[in-house]
């Protein structure tokens, strides 16, 4: 009889063991996906404040570029070249972020996605 209690209690053992394994990987599991939540609510956020903010500071600048112009054309008393001045402005612009692109935007995005989903913090 003495064999068949040690079968039992190994059994007792095994199955024990097999459902603090469950538990912990449970557990594990739950943690993966609330860190997980946790980052992809601070991106969406952090998209909407950026979001919005791009757009307060694009009708700024809209507003800002239509006084620029219309003081360049009062000032030259030629309406057209005062918008068409302001135009160039932005051609330069852009032309000079084209070029910078990959050093100066997408590799600064880049980092901050890396930084916000894999280090913590």
């Amino acid at each position: 009889m003495q064999v068949l209690e040690s079968a039992t209690e190994i059994k007792e053992r095994a199955t024990d063991w097999f459902d603090a394994v469950t538990e912990y990987a449970e557990a594990r599991w739950n943690l993966g996906v609330l860190e997980f939540s946790e980052k992809a609510a601070k991106s969406v956020s952090n998209l909407a404040s950026g979001l919005i903010i791009g757009i307060a500071g694009g009708l700024m600048l809209f507003f800002m570029s239509l006084s620029l112009a219309w003081y360049i054309g009062e000032t030259l008393e030629s309406m057209p070249l005062g918008f068409l001045i302001v135009g160039l402005i932005y051609g330069v612009l852009g032309a000079v972020l084209f070029v910078i692109r990959e050093k100066f935007i997408k590799l600064p995005i880049i980092n901050t996605f890396i930084r916000n989903f894999y280090y913590e913090k």
